[in-house]
């Protein structure tokens, strides 16, 4: 965030000087002015800053790397030119992430704005203003709008007409935007529909991707080390080179495990990077608030139905027990109201997730808790929806095990097997020379030269690095003991090979 504030200060700063742009990619006009609205920032702003950046971190690594290194001035640029234009993208995709993590916040949480609004026209009828009620609805949620919606009651006051200044609100997320301006379009009339939003078109589309993407991971975190070992092996090592290529190599493992893998769809229902304790602790969850919805169909009060929904089920209840049942014997001795126990209960359970539906729910039983259980019913069917896109999501990653599994053993098999040639290498290019009498004292001799120890290091930490990242796409719990394996299988395999390279001579 600090960082974000520096960028935009700086941005800011620049505004007024005349410099030399680079320009990355179009920013479309919703991006445009949420720059102008939300930072106070133009376009131009953020170009003039790629340049200055690009330019000071070119004329960095230009004259490090001339002093440091003795590559070719060709191959200095190209590579100094290739970091600068990397590192000025990154900043300049900053303020893009802000919008896009907005943007997704309020995908996710439309369908709940969606669903409580028209719970408040039913409630409020046709002779409501139900612009002014869209605005206060909206203000007084926890959204990345609501303060830009707070301006609009102000200017609502100083007599502002709602629906022009709904109509003038460009938000991050373009069904957002989409939303309003159906509102608009259609007087507010009550024509809510139950359609996929951005976020569950997006992981439908992660879906189809990911088997093609995984693929991809194993096919760097294979054959890197296989190509690394024959390189070391073949030619004379190059420290520099070296000690240069395996962070790249784990920093490069590391972020496609991070871009492939790790969803950052925030769907209500989708829970697929937690535990499986925090997936049971959902799934009870949404147990309790099916019974709870049930009760209130049942014309029961809000309070009576709470309670119901825990004694009918309570065997059900293991993770959630004490949290519920402390919340539940407060009500019934009339210590708390129902909404002091929902909001008791968000606080205990620790979650966005929770706090979210908790709250709406609060707020749907506060506006008409006869009509509360429709919608409800409306948004647990959202989750189940997003659970059993999660339920694919696992069956594809559960069909990846096997392949995870094979190479976790064939890779220290194989790294092993050539690594340990290395001696047979060593007497090919007359590093050493061996006779029968002399085979001990010469194995000690390898052992301890410093290609020796760096080129065992170098594939130990390779296979360790792609070990711990295929494990981590099937979410193996017992993650250590399988590395732990794998690596004793590469040391075995590499001195194996590497004594009977010498007993062969």
């Amino acid at each position: 965030m600090a960082l974000n504030n520096m960028l935009i200060r700086f941005y800011q700063i620049l505004h007024t000087y005349k410099i030399p742009k680079l320009k990355f990619k179009d920013l479309d006009n919703r991006y445009k002015i949420i720059y102008k609205k939300e930072f106070n920032v133009e376009e131009n702003d953020v170009n003039k800053a790629n340049f200055i950046i690009f330019l000071i971190l070119f004329i960095f690594f230009l004259i490090s790397s001339i002093i440091l290194t003795k590559f070719s001035l060709l191959l200095i640029i190209s590579l100094s030119f290739l970091l600068a234009l990397l590192i000025s993208y990154y900043f300049s995709q900053i303020l893009n992430k802000e919008i896009f993590k907005k943007e997704n916040q309020l995908n996710a949480l439309l369908y709940i704005v969606k669903i409580n609004f028209s719970l408040i026209q039913k409630s409020h009828g046709d002779n409501s203003d139900h612009a002014i009620n869209f605005i206060k609805l909206i203000s007084e949620s926890r959204l990345p709008i609501s303060k830009e919606f707070r301006k609009l009651l102000n200017k609502i006051q100083l007599g502002g007409n709602p629906e022009m200044l709904l109509s003038k609100i460009v938000t991050p997320s373009l069904d957002f935007n989409s939303y309003i301006k159906g509102l608009l379009l259609s007087d507010f009339k009550n024509n809510y529909r139950q359609n996929e939003n951005s976020l569950e078109k997006k992981f439908r589309k992660y879906l189809r991707e990911i088997e093609s993407k995984l693929s991809i991971l194993f096919f760097f975190g294979l054959f890197f080390p296989l190509g690394l070992s024959f390189l070391i092996l073949f030619q004379t090592i190059n420290y520099f080179i070296l000690i240069s290529v395996l962070p790249l190599f784990f920093i490069t493992l590391k972020t496609l495990n991070k871009k492939f893998l790790k969803n950052n769809f925030f769907l209500l229902g989708l829970i697929n990077n937690y535990s499986k304790e925090e997936k049971a602790k959902f799934n009870e969850f949404i147990s309790f608030l099916l019974s709870f919805t049930l009760n209130l169909q049942k014309n029961s009060s809000p309070e009576v139905a709470f309670v119901k929904a825990y004694t009918q089920n309570e065997l059900q209840y293991n993770i959630l027990e004490r949290p519920l049942k402390s919340q539940i014997s407060q009500l019934i001795n009339f210590s708390c109201t129902f909404e002091e126990i929902l909001k008791r209960l968000q606080i205990e359970l620790k979650s966005v997730r929770y706090r979210i539906i908790l709250d709406v729910i609060g707020k749907l039983v506060a506006q008409n808790a006869y009509l509360s259980h429709e919608k409800i019913t409306q948004i647990l069917d959202e989750i189940s929806m997003h659970q059993k896109l999660e339920n694919r999501l696992e069956i594809i990653i559960k069909g990846e095990r096997f392949k995870v599994l094979l190479f976790l053993f064939l890779l220290p098999i194989i790294i092993g097997g050539i690594g340990g040639l290395f001696p047979l290498f060593s007497f090919i290019i007359g590093e050493f020379s061996l006779n029968s009498s002399q085979s001990f004292s010469v194995f000690f001799e390898i052992l301890f030269t410093y290609d020796f120890v760096i080129i065992f290091l170098s594939l130990l930490f390779c296979v360790f690095i792609s070990s711990h990242y295929f494990l981590e796409i099937i979410s193996y719990e017992k993650k250590r003991i399988l590395i732990i394996v794998s690596n004793v299988i590469f040391i075995l395999v590499f001195f194996s090979t590497f004594i009977n390279v010498l007993n062969y001579f």
